[in-house]
């Protein structure tokens, strides 16, 4: 069933009933292929094409109160499921209120496809006053994720997923955007159903066996390497922990890698790159071996971490592995492929030399000359990390004694496979970083590169609707949460059973310390703020009030409570 569509100049169809498979329909029908079953976005007049077919193919629509909200809450979806988060917007505003949640999976190499209607074929830059009118929408998110593009033609949208699928699995993971003109997205799509099918996408990519066999000679001539685990890094699963056992090798990560090992092992230092006793402890080590990141600022907080041995860098991109840390050994490829090849090689070089060998010595047992070293994984002797993990710990408390306070007090309460979703506040990246042991990867959701206000709720709701069965928490400060309070009545919408702690200390407390320190009065920091009791109320969740003191129950209470609560707590 089709009509003649006759497309106004501001870009409505005028027809009364549309092709049964449209373009719009072949795009979704793509999208589900790859098991994507949740999309996130709110519907506006140039996107209802996008919505025709969701019931038909078991897609659920996400409704925000915000397109940013759709963007951080698809983000948080995505890290939880291990999908794209996909966004769906209307063109011109609802694009352009999207764009923080895409340059914060840009900037912490997260996959998420955006889906937006353009103007008509022809219609390109035409500056008349039509409805939602953008100069070039396309150009413009082009500029923050990893590939924008205005297609064509079904066939060049469904290929663009394809392809994004393969590149997500075989590449650094960034955003990309699909902008589909409005009379093709209305239109029959140009492709069969065949061609809609997900399509295989092949193995990881393993490093080349001269990288890896370097590679291994400087880990196994270490008598005490340390691994730093990135994002990158989570692809390689159990492996990465088969790894750190074998080597003896203890294990901080970034931001994105907490979790990569579970914190509570006997081998996991955390996430506190930031610290600097972390810093003097990876300075202390003979060999370094970095996994899948950047090693950037905003997680080292310009301190130095080169070590007295080599640094040995894995990246499924070469040009990471150059950036911020020179290393002495590249081993270029996906670390779902590479961990088990340092693995094999560890443990074939060892076998060839024999039982008893001693590692890093630079002695052969049995020959009592120096000489090539091999790795016998009993040999290795277990680091006592007791020392340092309680110097780290005393550090973190140092920096924020309140707010490492009130983070040990809520861990102490919250379930062990609890999510936490944080936010750039200082109660996740000052507290939750340090104080929350993330049991499995993707526990903390946060973003210390893009470091967005915001984030925090709506990546929570994300996560909820991605892992239902699992306890999700989030905490955030009330700057944070006043940027997207209103994702409150979508939780509440959604029926979800989450707890909101909002940590107020009246407004933006460390701008306000940063001006003291400058010798500026402080201005612009101190907020009016709202009864957040009676405001959670008015939203349909339950408020809750919370001192120091009552801390611990009111959590629980939450925890206990159907529905969204917010637990307000006044530092």
């Amino acid at each position: 069933m089709s009509t003649e569509n006759s497309t106004s100049e501001t870009g409505g169809t005028q027809a009364s009933s549309y092709p049964e498979r449209t373009t719009a329909r072949a795009v979704l029908e793509t999208l589900r292929g790859y098991g994507i079953d949740t999309v996130f976005g709110i519907p506006g007049t140039h996107s209802l094409e996008f919505y025709r077919p969701l019931r038909e193919l078991g897609i659920r629509p996400i409704t925000t109160r915000h397109e940013q909200g759709a963007s951080y809450g698809a983000d948080g979806w995505s890290q939880v499921r291990g999908l794209p988060g996909v966004v769906i917007t209307t063109s011109g505003p609802g694009l352009l209120n999207s764009l923080s949640g895409a340059a914060t999976a840009y900037a912490e190499s997260r996959p998420m496809i955006l889906l937006s209607p353009g103007r008509p074929v022809g219609h390109d830059f035409r500056d008349i006053g039509s409805l939602h009118e953008t100069k070039n929408p396309s150009a413009a998110v082009n500029a923050i994720v990893g590939v924008s593009r205005r297609v064509t033609s079904a066939a060049e949208a469904v290929t663009m997923i394809h392809d994004a699928m393969r590149d997500f699995a075989h590449s650094r993971p960034r955003p990309i955007h699909i902008e589909i003109p409005l009379d093709i997205l209305e239109a029959p799509a140009d492709v069969p159903e065949s061609a809609t099918a997900p399509r295989p996408l092949g193995e990881p990519a393993p490093a080349p066996e001269a990288d890896v066999a370097e590679a291994v000679e400087a880990l196994a001539a270490s008598e005490r390497p340390v691994i730093l685990a990135g994002g990158g890094s989570l692809a390689a699963g159990e492996h990465l922990l088969e790894l750190a056992e074998l080597l003896e090798a203890p294990v901080i990560t970034t931001t994105n890698g907490k979790g990569a090992i579970p914190e509570k092992h006997r081998l996991s230092l955390g996430a506190d790159l930031r610290l600097s006793t972390a810093h003097e402890f990876l300075r202390s080590r003979d060999a370094l071996l970095v996994i899948g990141s950047k090693v950037g600022e905003a997680e080292l907080w310009g301190g130095d971490i080169t070590p007295q041995g080599p640094v040995v860098r894995v990246d499924i991109m070469r040009d990471q592995m150059l950036c911020n840390l020179t290393p002495d050994v590249e081993v270029p490829g996906n670390s779902a492929a590479v961990v088990p090849q340092l693995l094999a090689g560890l443990r074939a070089r060892a076998g060839a030399a024999g039982s008893g060998d001693v590692v890093g010595s630079g002695v052969v047992a049995g020959s009592g000359e120096a000489g090539d070293v091999a790795v016998e994984p009993s040999a290795r002797t277990a680091p006592d990390l007791r020392e340092v993990f309680d110097a780290m710990d005393e550090e973190g408390r140092t920096w924020a004694p309140e707010l490492a306070a009130l983070n040990e007090t809520i861990m102490d309460v919250v379930p062990d496979d609890t999510i936490l979703a944080g936010d750039s506040s200082q109660v996740t990246y000052m507290g939750s970083t340090t104080f929350f042991r993330a049991p499995v990867p993707h526990s903390l959701l946060y973003m210390g590169t893009y470091a967005t206000l915001g984030y925090g709720l709506p990546a929570a709701i994300g996560a909820k609707l991605a892992a239902p069965e699992r306890p999700v928490v989030c905490l955030v400060g009330d700057g944070a949460l006043m940027f997207s309070v209103q994702e409150l009545m979508t939780a509440v919408e959604l029926g979800l059973d989450l707890p909101v702690i909002c940590v107020d200390n009246g407004g933006y407390g460390e701008i306000r310390q940063n001006m003291v320190d400058r010798s500026i009065q402080p201005l612009g920091v101190d907020l009016v703020q709202p009864d957040w009791v009676r405001l959670a109320e008015g939203f349909g969740a339950t408020g809750l009030p919370a001192t120091m003191d009552t801390l611990a129950d009111t959590v629980r209470t939450a925890l206990e409570t159907k529905g969204t609560s917010l637990v307000h707590l006044k530092i």
